[in-house]
């Protein structure tokens, strides 16, 4: 079968490899489609502490082509999706329901083979039976539930006036859930034109435009500020440049991921004297199904949110353009074929 290997930071390719066996508790699945992450990107460059070689990828979706000898609940031909974060649930933290501190975790891309290959296995206790979602869909199901993660821990109140740092997939997936919650103003900011007008398509109140403008757009938009502010850049400057325009007692979600090295100059008295709030958003925890329900109820739009779609052949060049921000939205791999 084919897989795409990064076999050190800035070199990848495809390559023929074997097809994995399932173990006792895993399913092989044959690889329908697969989402590119920020993570991928990041692996790549070479940002992350990462055995190498590695294959990446883990938002993702397929068919179940066979399963271990103690797998119940599961059988080839069911059409599936899986939480890529390999919890051990016997640790202390995973035992307080603190999965994202799991003292023996393995990620999924990371510490074992991900999804951009042919087939694929993984433990029985991370797959999701999807129904009748596309393969498409169902592949962002993982970007879906680390946007409900973030939500559980700032969910804006009915009312709330929010600012969104991004026009991204993942910040129109903020977007969206935003307006389910009953946030009463939506601002959507960004770089990209096209996409400030997707996010106007998609319900934002505001599309702003991130220049030496935009400063007086958000006074104009909310006085006072807004309730809630969700950064999905990542940049550490944008970060630092919003929290004047946090209301009294805002909370700041930081859910994009910033470098690790990275600082930023926040006043401690304003925090204090404010009652601010900063809100750390780590991947996902238990939110795989609910984002899955929040997909095949239509809840969220996704197909306005997919840019390329490629076959693993093409990985290589795509995930260097990807990382170097040349490329529009959610890029779909399909390693078995172009599928819906």
């Amino acid at each position: 079968m084919k897989a795409f290997y990064i076999d050190k930071p800035h070199s990848a390719c495809v390559r023929e490899t074997d097809i994995p066996v399932p173990g006792d508790s895993e399913v092989l699945i044959k690889v329908m489609a697969v989402g590119v992450c920020g993570t991928d990107a990041h692996l790549y460059l070479g940002d992350y502490d990462n055995p190498y070689p590695t294959i990446p990828g883990h938002e993702f979706s397929g068919v179940i082509e066979a399963v271990g000898k103690n797998v119940k609940n599961f059988k080839a031909g069911q059409r599936v999706a899986a939480d890529p974060n390999i919890y051990c649930e016997a640790c202390d933290n995973c035992k307080q329901n603190k999965q994202n501190y799991c003292l023996d975790y393995k990620g999924l891309g990371n510490q074992v083979p991900g999804a951009f290959q042919q087939y694929m296995t993984i433990e029985q206790r991370c797959v999701y039976d999807i129904g009748s979602l596309s393969f498409t869909t169902a592949a962002l199901i993982e970007p879906l539930s680390c946007v409900i993660h973030g939500h559980d821990k700032a969910r804006p109140d009915f009312g709330d006036k929010v600012l969104i740092l991004g026009a991204g997939p993942i910040g129109l997936m903020h977007l969206q859930l935003c307006k389910n919650d009953g946030a009463s103003v939506v601002v959507v900011a960004d770089i990209k034109q096209e996409q400030l007008e997707l996010a106007s398509s998609l319900g934002a109140d505001h599309a702003v435009f991130n220049d030496e403008t935009a400063a007086q757009r958000y006074r104009e938009i909310s006085k006072d500020g807004f309730d809630l502010i969700i950064d999905c850049t990542g940049v550490p400057k944008v970060i630092e440049n919003i929290v004047p325009f946090l209301a009294n007692e805002g909370r700041l979600l930081f859910f994009g991921v910033c470098p690790a090295d990275m600082r930023i100059n926040v006043s401690p008295y304003e925090i204090y004297q404010r009652e601010l709030r900063f809100i750390g958003s780590n991947s996902l925890k238990k939110t795989f199904h609910a984002a899955m329900r929040q997909l095949q109820q239509g809840k969220v739009k996704t197909d306005c949110l997919i840019g390329d779609r490629i076959e693993l052949d093409a990985l290589p060049v795509f995930l260097k353009a990807f990382a170097e921000k040349k490329t529009k939205l959610k890029t779909v791999v399909y390693p078995n074929g172009l599928v819906d």
